[in-house]
């Protein structure tokens, strides 16, 4: 078990508090969209600082991104169900938001009418403004990373909160989604148990083997 110093090297749970306090204070002056148009020029930005990334094949690929070596991976803890099927647990901001929870409460109805207004206009998937963080981050840090020269992309499958809420791809991609993560219905559901966020990875030309 981890001690108090060696939990506090690993976060500040000021910063941690302040920065969903930050978020709000942007919210307040700018508005919902002004909110996300933000958070995703700061993930993006994010992404793009990140070096590029080549591997000669698929498995090279995945060897790094299992490791968290690859900045795909960099920002959370991530385990392969299928060659193309990544699921994360914990979530990376689990810790800020119970910090947030535990010292001021709820969070601010903001962080989720930002990934409503992100689910809107982007790409459906958020479930608050940590979602529109991370999705965006990964969907420009995948646009780095090459396998055989082909360009590595990712995909929102599904998502939980500690409350039970769910996020899911809308019902007409599902089939498509399911195929292409290797998965079945039966096993999203139960992926959705103990995991925060379900996603895939893949090739552009989407020629990743489906197998174990």
């Amino acid at each position: 078990m981890e001690s108090k110093a060696e939990e506090a090297t690993k976060s500040n749970l000021l910063v941690d508090v302040a920065a969903f306090l930050f978020l709000e204070d942007i919210a307040d002056k700018q508005g919902e969209a002004g909110m996300a148009s933000y958070l995703i020029s700061l993930a993006a930005s994010l992404a793009k600082s990140m070096p590029e990334e080549e591997y000669e094949t698929w498995d090279e690929f995945l060897a790094a991104f299992k490791s968290s070596q690859s900045i795909l991976s960099t920002f959370e803890h991530v385990s392969m169900v299928t060659r193309s099927c990544v699921v994360t647990e914990p979530c990376p901001y689990e810790r800020g938001l119970k910090e947030y929870a535990k010292r001021i409460g709820k969070l601010s109805p903001q962080h989720y009418n930002v990934a409503e207004y992100f689910n809107s206009t982007v790409h459906p998937g958020a479930l608050n403004t940590c979602c529109v963080i991370h999705q965006t981050y990964r969907t420009f840090a995948a646009q780095r990373i090459r396998v055989g020269g082909k360009q590595v992309k990712c995909a929102q499958i599904s998502n939980a909160l500690d409350d039970g809420t769910h996020s899911i791809v809308p019902e007409e991609w599902l089939p498509i989604v399911l195929e292409k993560a290797g998965i079945s219905m039966t096993k999203l559901n139960m992926l959705q148990r103990n995991n925060a966020c379900i996603w895939m990875i893949y090739t552009a030309e989407d020629t990743i083997n489906k197998g174990d």
